[in-house]
């Protein structure tokens, strides 16, 4: 499973600024990065490439910070790589959450993260229809 770091945020303009910009000044590699917004908060996705020092670094600067399992899904970069792949959840009826793509360079492989309701059934279902499932990406040592 993949850990991705969520960070509540007021919904007014700047404030993803500040985790990023906090992150930064520490040294963190932000690799994925995804926004989602209410009327009144955001919420701040991301995955670093060293999440354990990114939430220490974010909680000693206030913020309020949430560690979330994903699934990572390998996913050729061409039309209709990321249809095929989301045939699957339709076809065993895996709901998402939502999700967000990491794409190293054009041309080669995406990897996907899904938020799932259910990740254990999710991971086995994808298993048995052979998709391939992310445990690093390039660069990256763990996902910790």
């Amino acid at each position: 499973m993949i850990k991705q770091i969520s960070v509540l945020i007021e919904n007014v303009p700047g404030q993803a600024y500040k985790p990023i910009n906090v992150l930064s000044e520490a040294g963190i590699d932000v690799c994925a990065v995804s926004v989602g917004d209410t009327e009144d908060f955001g919420i701040l996705r991301m995955i670093t490439r060293d999440n354990g020092n990114a939430i220490n670094v974010l909680k000693k600067a206030g913020f309020t910070v949430n560690l979330v399992d994903l699934i990572g899904v390998v996913v050729e970069d061409h039309p209709g790589g990321l249809a095929n792949l989301l045939t699957v959840f339709e076809k065993e009826n895996i709901n998402i959450e939502y999700f967000y793509s990491f794409i190293p360079r054009k041309g080669e492989e995406a990897i996907m993260f899904f938020k799932v309701e259910e990740i254990n059934a999710a991971l086995d279902k994808l298993r048995e229809h052979k998709v391939t499932l992310a445990e690093t990406i390039p660069g990256v040592d763990k996902w910790g």
